[in-house]
Protein backbone atom coordinates (compact mmCIF):
# COMPACT_ATOMS: atom_id res chain seq x y z
CA UNK A 1 0.00 0.00 0.00
CA UNK A 2 2.84 2.21 0.49
CA UNK A 3 4.01 2.14 -3.34
CA UNK A 4 0.51 2.64 -4.08
CA UNK A 5 0.56 6.05 -2.04
CA UNK A 6 3.77 7.05 -2.60
CA UNK A 7 2.45 6.90 -7.05
CA UNK A 8 -0.85 8.03 -6.61
CA UNK A 9 1.45 11.33 -5.12
CA UNK A 10 3.98 11.22 -7.33
CA UNK A 11 0.69 11.06 -10.28
CA UNK A 12 0.18 15.01 -9.56
CA UNK A 13 3.38 15.60 -11.00
CA UNK A 14 1.77 13.95 -14.26
CA UNK A 15 -0.75 16.71 -14.35
CA UNK A 16 0.92 19.63 -13.38
CA UNK A 17 4.97 19.08 -13.61
CA UNK A 18 8.40 17.11 -13.13
CA UNK A 19 8.97 15.58 -9.39
CA UNK A 20 11.60 14.14 -7.53
CA UNK A 21 12.53 10.90 -6.89
CA UNK A 22 10.41 9.56 -3.66
CA UNK A 23 12.14 8.84 -0.74
CA UNK A 24 10.82 5.77 0.61
CA UNK A 25 9.37 2.52 -1.66
CA UNK A 26 8.31 -0.32 0.24
CA UNK A 27 5.90 -2.62 -1.57
CA UNK A 28 2.83 -3.51 0.28
CA UNK A 29 -1.06 -5.04 -0.92
CA UNK A 30 -3.46 -2.75 -2.20
CA UNK A 31 -6.11 -2.27 1.01
CA UNK A 32 -8.83 -0.26 -1.19
CA UNK A 33 -9.90 0.44 -4.55
CA UNK A 34 -9.85 4.13 -6.51
CA UNK A 35 -7.29 6.36 -6.89
CA UNK A 36 -5.69 7.61 -3.86
CA UNK A 37 -5.92 11.27 -5.34
CA UNK A 38 -9.81 10.97 -4.95
CA UNK A 39 -9.22 10.40 -0.96
CA UNK A 40 -7.64 13.69 -0.89
CA UNK A 41 -9.69 16.28 1.14
CA UNK A 42 -8.26 19.04 0.84
CA UNK A 43 -6.58 21.26 -2.13
CA UNK A 44 -3.42 19.67 -2.64
CA UNK A 45 -1.62 22.52 -4.77
CA UNK A 46 0.74 25.03 -3.52
CA UNK A 47 -1.89 27.85 -4.01
CA UNK A 48 -3.78 25.52 -1.62
CA UNK A 49 -1.74 26.92 1.07
CA UNK A 50 -2.95 29.57 3.92
CA UNK A 51 0.43 31.67 6.00
CA UNK A 52 0.21 33.18 8.49
CA UNK A 53 2.07 35.26 11.50
CA UNK A 54 3.49 38.51 11.77
CA UNK A 55 7.71 37.30 11.70
CA UNK A 56 7.75 35.82 7.66
CA UNK A 57 7.92 36.85 4.04
CA UNK A 58 6.42 34.70 1.93
CA UNK A 59 6.18 33.90 -2.15
CA UNK A 60 5.56 31.52 -4.79
CA UNK A 61 8.72 30.01 -6.67
CA UNK A 62 9.94 27.88 -9.40
CA UNK A 63 10.75 24.51 -8.03
CA UNK A 64 11.93 21.08 -8.76
CA UNK A 65 9.09 19.70 -6.37
CA UNK A 66 5.96 17.90 -7.83
CA UNK A 67 3.90 20.26 -9.91
CA UNK A 68 6.91 22.63 -10.54
CA UNK A 69 5.95 25.34 -8.05
CA UNK A 70 6.67 25.86 -4.08
CA UNK A 71 5.62 28.44 -1.57
CA UNK A 72 8.89 29.78 0.36
CA UNK A 73 8.15 30.43 3.70
CA UNK A 74 11.20 33.06 4.96
CA UNK A 75 11.04 33.67 8.39
CA UNK A 76 12.26 36.32 9.95
CA UNK A 77 12.14 36.08 13.89
CA UNK A 78 11.86 33.44 15.65
CA UNK A 79 8.59 33.02 17.66
CA UNK A 80 7.54 32.21 21.28
CA UNK A 81 5.69 29.45 19.79
CA UNK A 82 6.07 26.59 16.85
CA UNK A 83 2.80 28.02 15.97
CA UNK A 84 3.61 31.70 15.89
CA UNK A 85 4.53 31.32 12.16
CA UNK A 86 2.89 28.59 9.84
CA UNK A 87 0.88 27.82 6.41
CA UNK A 88 -2.23 25.79 6.38
CA UNK A 89 -4.50 23.72 4.42
CA UNK A 90 -8.37 23.38 5.59
CA UNK A 91 -10.37 20.42 4.66
CA UNK A 92 -12.85 20.61 1.74
CA UNK A 93 -14.84 17.35 2.61
CA UNK A 94 -16.49 16.07 5.88
CA UNK A 95 -14.55 13.37 7.43
CA UNK A 96 -16.24 10.61 9.81
CA UNK A 97 -15.17 9.25 13.58
CA UNK A 98 -13.00 6.38 12.85
CA UNK A 99 -11.88 7.09 9.72
CA UNK A 100 -7.98 6.74 8.94
CA UNK A 101 -6.48 10.32 8.06
CA UNK A 102 -2.97 10.02 6.28
CA UNK A 103 -1.28 13.87 6.08
CA UNK A 104 1.94 14.22 4.11
CA UNK A 105 3.54 17.15 2.90
CA UNK A 106 6.32 18.26 0.64
CA UNK A 107 9.19 20.05 2.39
CA UNK A 108 12.70 21.32 2.11
CA UNK A 109 14.95 23.87 3.79
CA UNK A 110 16.38 26.46 1.53
CA UNK A 111 18.21 28.15 4.22
CA UNK A 112 19.05 26.18 7.78
CA UNK A 113 18.84 28.21 11.18
CA UNK A 114 22.31 29.48 12.05
CA UNK A 115 24.73 26.50 13.54
CA UNK A 116 22.42 23.88 12.14
CA UNK A 117 22.40 21.68 8.91
CA UNK A 118 18.52 21.18 8.89
CA UNK A 119 15.48 23.63 9.12
CA UNK A 120 12.53 22.67 11.91
CA UNK A 121 9.18 22.32 11.84
CA UNK A 122 5.73 20.91 13.06
CA UNK A 123 3.23 18.83 10.70
CA UNK A 124 -0.06 18.66 11.96
CA UNK A 125 -3.84 17.72 11.63
CA UNK A 126 -5.79 19.83 13.75
CA UNK A 127 -9.13 21.74 14.46
CA UNK A 128 -9.71 24.91 12.51
CA UNK A 129 -10.97 27.01 15.15
CA UNK A 130 -9.70 27.52 19.07
CA UNK A 131 -8.44 25.93 20.90
CA UNK A 132 -7.28 24.24 17.48
CA UNK A 133 -7.30 20.78 18.88
CA UNK A 134 -4.52 18.27 17.77
CA UNK A 135 -5.30 15.39 15.73
CA UNK A 136 -2.02 13.78 15.22
CA UNK A 137 1.51 15.82 15.12
CA UNK A 138 5.38 14.68 14.15
CA UNK A 139 7.86 17.16 14.76
CA UNK A 140 10.51 17.21 11.63
CA UNK A 141 13.90 18.12 10.41
CA UNK A 142 13.77 18.91 7.00
CA UNK A 143 16.95 19.15 4.59
CA UNK A 144 17.49 20.64 1.51
CA UNK A 145 16.19 17.61 -0.67
CA UNK A 146 12.59 17.26 -1.06
CA UNK A 147 11.34 14.70 0.79
CA UNK A 148 7.37 13.76 2.17
CA UNK A 149 7.14 14.33 5.90
CA UNK A 150 3.56 12.14 7.00
CA UNK A 151 1.83 11.93 10.32
CA UNK A 152 -1.72 10.05 10.64
CA UNK A 153 -4.79 9.47 12.88
CA UNK A 154 -7.74 7.64 13.46
CA UNK A 155 -10.71 10.45 14.07
CA UNK A 156 -12.47 10.13 17.10
CA UNK A 157 -15.41 12.34 16.24
CA UNK A 158 -16.95 13.73 12.78
CA UNK A 159 -15.60 17.06 11.24
CA UNK A 160 -17.56 19.24 8.59
CA UNK A 161 -15.80 20.37 5.74
CA UNK A 162 -13.43 23.43 6.53
CA UNK A 163 -13.16 22.34 10.37
CA UNK A 164 -10.13 20.99 9.88
CA UNK A 165 -6.59 21.29 8.72
CA UNK A 166 -2.76 20.68 8.21
CA UNK A 167 -0.66 23.02 9.31
CA UNK A 168 3.14 23.19 8.99
CA UNK A 169 4.37 25.85 11.92
CA UNK A 170 7.87 26.96 11.36
CA UNK A 171 8.05 29.61 14.20
CA UNK A 172 10.76 27.90 15.95
CA UNK A 173 13.86 29.47 14.19
CA UNK A 174 14.95 31.95 11.53
CA UNK A 175 14.98 29.94 8.13
CA UNK A 176 13.79 29.67 5.12
CA UNK A 177 11.25 26.66 4.40
CA UNK A 178 9.85 25.55 0.88
CA UNK A 179 6.65 23.71 1.10
CA UNK A 180 5.37 21.90 -2.01
CA UNK A 181 1.93 20.23 -2.01
CA UNK A 182 0.06 18.65 0.93
CA UNK A 183 -1.92 15.97 1.12
CA UNK A 184 -4.80 15.03 3.69
CA UNK A 185 -5.90 11.58 2.69
CA UNK A 186 -9.21 9.83 3.64
CA UNK A 187 -8.19 6.33 3.91
CA UNK A 188 -11.99 5.30 5.88
CA UNK A 189 -12.86 2.74 8.28
CA UNK A 190 -11.09 0.22 9.52
CA UNK A 191 -7.50 0.85 7.57
CA UNK A 192 -4.31 -1.09 8.73
CA UNK A 193 -2.39 2.07 9.57
CA UNK A 194 0.59 -0.17 9.69
CA UNK A 195 0.95 -0.18 6.31
CA UNK A 196 1.24 3.85 6.27
CA UNK A 197 4.80 5.44 5.67
CA UNK A 198 6.58 7.33 8.57
CA UNK A 199 9.29 9.65 8.62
Amino acid sequence: MIARILAALAAVSALTGAAPALAQDAPAPAQQGGSMLDKAVNRVHVDGWNVYGAGQTHEIVTSTVQGGRALRVDVTAAGGNSWDVGAGSVSTRPVRSGDALLLAVWIRTERAPADADTGTAVIRLQGNAAPYPEIISANVRPTGEWKLYFANAVLDRDWAAGALGATVQLAGAVQTIELGPVFILNLGQGYDRSTLPTN
